[in-house]
């Protein structure tokens, strides 16, 4: 005999907060503390839960190595300033910009104090006519 069966996913913000049983629309992934969660939304949650994850993941660093944070460097003695960035290296799409740009480009973006500012997301900015 056939048998059907339905699973239904509930939204786990709507039912910690009132108990009421609100079907999820969607599943947001993400790391914590080393754990991998998933959490079931509604529509009414999954924006304002994926534009605070993507606020708080342009604030971080990414994570280098194999899944481990490196230990923090041990200090050196000091030594005089550089006056030139090595060639090569320290040269972002960011960078390449003047300060009026820079400005517009942090307005646009939404990130008045970012300090790690993607390439990519200075190309999407180019390509939308430097708003």
């Amino acid at each position: 005999m056939p048998v059907r069966t339905v699973v239904e996913e509930y939204c786990d913000v709507c039912f910690n907060q009132d108990g009421v049983e609100t079907l999820a629309t969607d599943r947001l992934r993400f790391g914590w503390l080393g754990r991998n969660y998933v959490l079931l939304v509604c529509d009414a949650h999954v924006g304002p839960i994926r534009d605070e994850l993507q606020r708080l993941s342009e604030l971080a660093s990414p994570e280098s190595g194999a899944g481990r944070r490196q230990a923090a460097p041990v200090a050196r003695p000091s030594r005089p300033a550089r006056t030139a960035a090595p060639a090569g290296r320290g040269h972002t799409a960011f960078s390449k910009l003047d300060a009026d740009e820079k400005a517009r480009f942090r307005r646009w973006a939404d990130m008045p104090n970012a300090r790690r500012i993607s390439d990519a997301r200075v190309q999407a900015w180019i390509s939308a006519g430097r708003p």
